[in-house]
């Protein structure tokens, strides 16, 4: 299959299985440098040595980004708030269908209620089944606990899919704390947005799944919607922040009218993609493709192969993230496309 905008071998490419993205394999695969590797140990090491960007102040900074994220559950829930004890009138809004007479005037609301709770960018596509994981991986507090399969409610295609610009001062201090922490508010930041997008979705009296990183691959959904293209490293690029923003989506059957993707900016990136190669220099543990051409060939069993890209190692990614007990977002701050400019210090952030 060919399109405009990505190449499928058919013959390859199946549906992803979650378990074998890094964040659930590392917690099952004995095979892993990184198996049940949870950063602790490292973390107090440095808290001892009290270096720049890694003491106590700059985890527990980094830490409390996460908390509405790792706190929030309904963020992530299918079915949203089913607990009406505290919202005695709300129930009553989802007991008929709102009526939707202009589509295209219905679509822009919607875009802009998304842009109010804090979405950056906004884009609709259809939902297109190779993108659903096979299999969802569910984890618990360091344990991997199985996988389950993944069925979309019956009459839901569609997916508003939401990208939220992370902090660029932030960011630019990494791979030190205060960029897992630019990185963490993101999430929180998503788990605000996409619950309150949900709800509102519910209150119409249509159907919405709520999802982060779960349930579906993110990329080629925001990619479909025309929020950007895929860079050379594995990230999704947009034209306003580069590769500097968290994506969640959130999948209904509102009618609502899709998008197109942004095919002169895809065209852009890729002709650019291939002759600039600063991400993978700038990546400690070589994750990142120095290939001339993307293939259809993927590194490791936490790649899906059979669609035509450059391929990152996420082994190795995820290897430097272990020593380094946090997050990197190097890869994202080189990028031209980003636009960070200037490379703060910890020092020059908390200053500023």
């Amino acid at each position: 299959m060919k399109k405009d905008y990505y190449e499928i071998d058919d013959n390859v490419y199946r549906r992803f299985e979650q378990k074998n993205e890094m964040f659930c394999r590392h917690l099952w695969d004995k095979d892993l440098k990184t198996y049940q590797n949870n950063f602790a140990d490292d973390m107090l090491k440095n808290i001892k040595e009290d270096n720049q960007g890694y003491t106590h102040f700059d985890y527990a900074f980094s830490k409390a980004s996460w908390a509405i994220y790792n706190r929030f559950s309904f963020a992530f829930s299918w079915e949203g708030d089913t607990s009406f004890e505290e919202d005695w009138y709300g129930y009553k809004l989802r007991e008929q269908k709102y009526q939707i007479k202009n589509p295209v005037e219905f679509t822009a609301k919607v875009k802009k209620v998304a842009r109010f709770y804090g979405a950056s960018l906004v884009g609709i596509t259809k939902i297109n089944d190779k993108w659903i994981y096979k299999n969802a991986g569910k984890r618990s507090n360091g344990q991997f606990l199985g996988s389950y399969p993944v069925n979309l409610p019956q009459g839901i295609n569609r997916a508003i899919v939401v990208a939220i610009e992370m902090d660029s001062p932030g960011l630019s201090t990494t791979p030190a704390l205060p960029a897992c922490a630019a990185t963490g508010l993101g999430y929180s930041k998503m788990a605000f947005i996409i619950s309150c997008l949900g709800e509102f979705i519910r209150n119409l009296g249509y159907q919405a799944v709520q999802c982060g990183n779960d349930t579906a691959l993110s990329i080629p959904l925001a990619i479909d919607a025309g929020l950007g293209a895929l860079g050379r490293n594995g990230l999704l690029v947009t034209p306003e922040y580069g590769s500097g923003v968290r994506i969640c989506k959130i999948f209904t059957d509102l009618p609502l009218v899709s998008d197109e993707p942004n095919l002169n900016f895809i065209s852009k990136l890729s002709n650019f993609c291939k002759r600039c190669y600063q991400c993978a220099e700038i990546c400690k543990t070589k994750a990142i493709s120095f290939q001339p051409e993307p293939d259809f060939k993927g590194e490791t069993i936490s790649n899906n192969p059979g669609i035509k890209k450059y391929y990152i190692n996420p082994e190795k990614c995820f290897e430097f993230w272990a020593e380094n007990t946090s997050d990197c977002s190097q890869c994202i701050t080189v990028c031209p496309f980003s636009n960070i400019e200037d490379s703060f210090t910890t020092d020059k952030f908390w200053k500023e």
